[in-house]
């Protein structure tokens, strides 16, 4: 059985839509995957106890296990679940397992840290005097990835063309770290692309899983 390790009781600054969980329960959803939720109070700080680090030695969230199966790192999860229900990722040792691999680092390595850190930088530190210094920049290296990716997006629905996988979750769950709307203003493609992904059914359920907390309902439609 898929144990999703997820994020309960959130200091209120924090967005649902921010916490990195959401990505294996958007791909659990869109696979069809059954699953269960461990939840881990943040407010306790269970993810940094010695049982939560014997599953994920950073205390980070999330994470999940397979039965006796421990795997943590949200893209590794999302791959791991799409390959468990053969649905949204590439055979294996093809090229087009090499372009999903390619997307899913573009997504987390290249397009993440500048939009995320605009984020912290305006969002939650916006009175700070390093905040005010840096947020200009921050603003330029993201507009300058989603701009990369707009003309990425200008010919193809998806990351991979004309086919959903899970390198979308990752890079759909990254866009939510967007806070400033100008910035999708200045890319419709992105703009169109993320809309839609935010339309899709696994989407609304995942993302209704999380507000529910330990009081969730869980396991894929």
């Amino acid at each position: 059985m898929i144990t999703l390790y997820c994020a309960s009781n959130l200091p209120p600054f924090l967005k649902r839509h921010w916490v990195r969980d959401l990505r294996g329960l958007w791909a659990a959803e869109e696979c069809g995957v059954p699953y269960q939720v461990h939840w881990l109070d943040a407010g306790k700080g269970e993810a940094r106890e010695a049982t939560y680090k014997a599953i994920n030695p950073f205390g980070t969230i999330p994470a999940m296990t397979d039965d006796s199966f421990v795997l943590f790192e949200s893209a590794a999860i999302v791959s791991y679940l799409c390959d468990k229900a053969g649905r949204n990722i590439p055979v294996p040792r093809s090229k087009e397992r090499a372009l999903y691999d390619q997307w899913c680092f573009a997504a987390l390595n290249t397009v993440e840290p500048p939009v995320f850190q605009l984020m912290i930088a305006s969002a939650l530190n916006k009175d700070a005097t390093w905040a005010k210094e840096r947020a200009p920049q921050l603003r330029e290296a993201a507009i300058g990835r989603l701009s990369a990716l707009d003309r990425v997006l200008t010919d193809r629905a998806f990351l991979l063309g004309d086919t959903f996988s899970g390198a979308d979750i990752l890079m759909g769950q990254v866009l939510n770290f967007i806070v400033d709307g100008s910035l999708l203003d200045a890319v419709p493609c992105v703009k169109a692309y993320y809309a839609g992904l935010k339309l899709r059914p696994a989407y609304v359920r995942a993302l209704a899983v999380q507000p529910s907390g330990k009081n969730a309902a869980v396991g894929a439609q």
